[in-house]
């Protein structure tokens, strides 16, 4: 039974990386927008013939900008962690996503003092908004690995379910093999489902920061 319990903590701390990345992907495509939006401000700010008026209300809407992105990003390390938190062991993964994660932050541009120094970040910010689709892409391809590392988590339980079936024991002893088999897969099953529900909620909870 051991094995049956070790793939029922296998399949929970895959069940969590998966929801982590997804959580990041999409946090990663608001960012994607908002920092979009935030280059078409730069731009403005970077326009020294830009009225005084004009620029100082471009330069806090590039702020607003600028604290939004930082408010996604900290919180859905905070989400992050805490679905790590919930994985039996630390899964290699879910830590170099939240450590690119930390690494895409530390790119973000802060605001600029005049427009001199809009136009010299215009290419940082070039930079940064490439790392954020740089991050969602690896992201993307973390879940599909992901999602390989599952199916064949359920294949490891089927073939346990194939083996004690096989076993010449008593009938109840072979019965309670296949229960305990069954509740592992649908604990999985609910395992996934919850944390599947919990990424939208969080995700309404980190856009309305």
């Amino acid at each position: 039974m051991d094995e049956l319990d070790s793939i029922l903590a296998a399949g929970r701390q895959l069940s969590s990386a998966k929801a982590m990345l997804d959580l990041l992907r999409q946090v990663l495509e608001d960012i994607d927008m908002l920092a979009s939006e935030a280059g078409r401000i730069l731009v403005l700010i970077a326009d020294p013939a830009l009225p005084g008026e004009e620029g100082r209300a471009a330069l806090a809407r590039y702020q607003r900008n600028f604290q939004e992105i930082l408010s996604l990003l900290a919180a859905s390390r905070h989400v992050s962690q805490l679905l790590m938190s919930n994985a039996e062991d630390g899964n290699p993964g879910m830590l170099r996503s939240l450590d690119l994660l930390e690494r895409i932050a530390s790119r973000l541009p802060r605001p600029p003092a005049d427009s001199a120094a809009a136009r010299a970040m215009l290419p940082d910010l070039s930079a940064f908004t490439l790392a954020v689709l740089e991050a969602r892409d690896s992201f993307a391809a973390d879940r599909g690995a992901i999602e390989a590392q599952l199916s064949l988590n359920l294949e490891q339980l089927d073939d346990q379910q194939a083996t004690l079936g096989a076993l010449e024991d008593t009938d109840l002893l072979k019965e309670a093999a296949r229960l305990q088999a069954l509740q592992i897969r649908q604990q999985l099953a609910g395992h996934a489902i919850g944390l599947g529900a919990l990424v939208p909620r969080c995700l309404l909870d980190l856009r309305s920061v």
